[in-house]
């Protein structure tokens, strides 16, 4: 049985931009990251960090299903 869970974490850019990452977690590792930048409202996935384990943190977002796919519409 899956225990997906989605993750939420803001990054401030240098130029004082807000990028938004967004991870599917499935028992603790990353199955699938997506940073959304909001100046250029275009989204990428970062591939290398499938597989590895999760590192929880005070800066944690809860998100879910539905907030993911929007980000990635803009793949």
């Amino acid at each position: 049985m899956d225990q997906l869970k989605y993750i939420k974490k803001y990054v401030w850019l240098p130029y004082g931009e807000k990028m938004i990452q967004i991870f599917l977690l499935d028992q603790g590792k990353i199955r699938r990251a997506i940073c959304f930048n909001e100046h250029i409202r275009k989204s990428f996935v970062v591939s290398e960090l499938f597989g590895m384990e999760y590192l929880v943190s005070n800066f944690d977002i809860p998100s879910d299903e539905k907030e993911f796919l929007d980000f990635e519409a803009y793949l």
